[in-house]
């Protein structure tokens, strides 16, 4: 079974832009950004590797900082499997600029390698892909978005994915 696959559906479905919505993809994942590009008005995607043929409507800012505050207008912010890839410290300050920056009501929608109990605990962490080295644990996630100004909602696919849709309060 393909567990990055099933959270990437996870994601999009949670995303649930509206038409007007603005929305910003942090990382490479190009399905995302076009799955979400048929609902929305723009997709900006910020990455580091250049984009395969994309819709029209999504614009790509390479080597743009994910701290670089958002567009103006944003209102959802996607990640999916690409927060791992990002240090410790390069989490929380991302999760806090994107509280400072979002405006009430907008959403945080992080999928990938979260754990559920302590990585020292489960089996082949490696099955999970990704970067798993600074993967978070479920709880620490959600203190951190609590933390940034979001309401979490976490939802669990066995020990090593998660999804969690938040939103600004």
């Amino acid at each position: 079974m393909d567990w990055s696959a099933i959270t990437r559906r996870v994601v999009i479905a949670a995303a649930a832009p509206h038409p007007q919505d603005l929305v910003l993809v942090l990382g490479d994942d190009w399905e995302v950004a076009s799955s979400l590009a048929v609902r929305v008005a723009q997709v900006v995607v910020r990455s580091t590797v250049a984009p395969p043929a994309l819709p029209a409507n999504v614009v790509v800012e390479l080597g743009v900082d994910w701290l670089d505050a958002p567009p103006p207008g944003t209102s959802v912010v996607v990640m999916h499997d690409s927060f791992g890839s990002l240090s410790t410290d390069g989490q929380h300050r991302l999760v806090k600029s994107l509280g400072a920056a979002l405006s009430p009501r907008a959403l945080l929608v992080v999928g990938g390698v979260m754990w559920s109990m302590p990585v020292a605990v489960v089996d082949a962490p490696e099955q999970y892909g990704g970067s798993i080295q600074n993967a978070p644990t479920v709880r620490a996630f959600e203190s951190l978005v609590r933390e940034a100004g979001f309401l979490p909602d976490t939802h669990r696919f066995g020990v090593g994915r998660a999804v969690c849709v938040a939103i600004r309060t």
